[in-house]
């Protein structure tokens, strides 16, 4: 019986991530490739001269044992009615778990093909890796859609049910603090925002905030320029809670074209481990951080289930 090639992991979001780390702990050999230059998906935080802002998912809210205990074992600090945070800043919750795992970041992956000893993982910057007896592709929906349609169709038209909206965010501190609670939500444009400082374990005097307008506020132009976007998105959030905002000492806007799913799958992937090749993320079942986790486990417990040991 020929030995297992390995497995690779295409994106290093929760869900890429909570699936290596299950196979990894099973003793398999994993491999990951991620665009961005630093892991977590949505979970993320920008780092700049001003301090961190999280840019990317508030909070995470867990509500089964399972991911709480996962969690907790990466040194999340809890908050209040399930929430979870990392300090300094909401991508930290996943530096333990980064630094054990093999993880290339800034490769972004051009496609995939299939060989007789096993699957190729072709980069944009024209390396190609191999070989691996499986693939998991952990991308947003039209992404994951994009990697696979040349390999496996009829599952490029499954994922085609799937849309995903964007949400633009603002990374904004003011010279001045506001009249307003460290967390708001749910009025008018504005889906959410977060005083940095009211986070648990944050040791931050600044009146940094990062609000995350609805994706209805969606500018048709997705290239449109952040430096535009930015100073919209502080009008509409002055507005929405009746204020006269101070003096801005840092702004800056950021786009998630993929922020969540308008209609989720309901199952935890799609594919076939015995075929060597599984799709997910958290926009197969919703849109939390807990669906994410839901998903790549699953798929690591059925690539160990019926694990391909011979291609």
């Amino acid at each position: 019986m020929e030995k297992s090639l390995g497995i690779a992991i295409i994106g290093a979001g929760i869900t890429g991530l909570t699936a290596a780390d299950h196979l990894v702990k099973a003793g398999r050999d994993v491999e990951l490739f991620d665009k961005g230059r630093g892991s977590g998906g949505r979970i993320s935080t920008r780092r700049t001269e001003n301090g961190v802002f999280d840019h990317g998912a508030p909070e995470i809210q867990a509500e089964s044992g399972a991911f709480r205990d996962f969690l907790s074992a990466l040194g999340a600090v809890s908050g209040e009615c399930g929430s979870n945070f990392g300090a300094p800043g909401m991508r930290s919750i996943f530096d333990p778990l980064i630094s054990r795992l093999d993880i290339n970041q800034g490769a972004e992956v051009a496609g995939l093909a299939r060989e007789s000893r096993g699957w190729v993982v072709r980069l944009t910057n024209g390396r190609s890796v191999a070989h691996f007896h499986t693939v998991l592709v952990t991308a947003p929906a039209p992404q994951a859609q994009s990697l696979v349609a040349s390999v496996a169709p009829k599952l490029a038209r499954d994922i085609d049910a799937v849309s995903m909206q964007p949400v633009w965010t603002c990374l904004v501190e003011f010279d001045t603090p506001l009249p307003l609670p460290g967390k708001l939500s749910g009025r008018g444009r504005v889906m959410r925002a977060d005083r940095m400082a009211s986070k648990p374990a944050r040791e931050d005097a600044r009146e940094a905030w990062v609000i995350h307008m609805r994706p209805e506020f969606g500018l048709e132009d997705t290239h449109v320029d952040r430096a535009i976007v930015a100073p919209l998105i502080l009008d509409a959030f002055g507005e929405t809670y009746g204020l006269t905002l101070p003096q801005a000492r840092y702004l800056d806007a950021h786009r998630w074209l993929y922020a969540f799913a308008n209609q989720p799958l309901g199952r935890p992937f799609l594919g076939d481990a015995e075929a060597g090749l599984l799709v997910g993320g958290d926009w197969t079942l919703g849109r939390r951080a807990e669906h994410g986790f839901e998903s790549g486990l699953e798929m690591a417990k059925a690539v160990l289930s019926r694990e391909v040991v011979s291609v």
